[in-house]
């Protein structure tokens, strides 16, 4: 099974796609993406648009997953909360089921571990380190996408 998990934040779109089961996943793919001017929302969302379009069919998912960023700013949401409405509708089309994850459902017991494990440092041990960009931000999109495998 393959997955696909996005993150965004400010002026960047992290992605990573990941094969095989939960319990043994194989990173394909992961990367950091800069985002196009902000202040110009008609044409981020367009940016936005034709990435997730090239990135999925490109990959070709069995399922999405995103982490989404609670509560943002009114600036934010053009440049976090919008893109992932995008998102939806392509993954819509696809037929391809997509999961958004808050930052409370980012816990260790979707991966087997212990309450106190961190969810970070397994990334680490299981998957290795990848630079660059291997930080929690990247780790968020690769957290989303293992959520998704089985």
């Amino acid at each position: 099974m393959k997955t696909i998990g996005f993150y965004i934040a400010k002026a960047q779109l992290r992605y990573a796609v990941l094969d095989g089961p939960r319990s043994k996943p194989v990173l394909v793919h992961k990367e950091r993406l800069v985002t196009l001017d902000p202040s110009d929302v008609p044409a981020l969302m367009d940016w936005y648009d034709t990435q997730f379009s090239a990135l999925l069919n490109q990959h070709s998912p069995d399922s999405i997953g995103y982490r989404l960023t609670l509560e943002p700013k009114k600036e934010q949401l053009f440049t976090s909360e919008f893109p992932y409405g995008i998102l939806n509708l392509q993954a819509y089309k696809l037929g391809v089921p997509i999961t958004a994850y808050t930052p409370k459902s980012f816990v260790s017991s979707k991966l087997g571990l212990p309450k106190t494990a961190s969810l970070y440092d397994h990334c680490d041990s299981m998957l290795g380190t990848h630079p660059p960009y291997w930080d929690d931000a990247q780790k968020h999109a690769v957290l989303a996408a293992w959520f998704e495998l089985k």
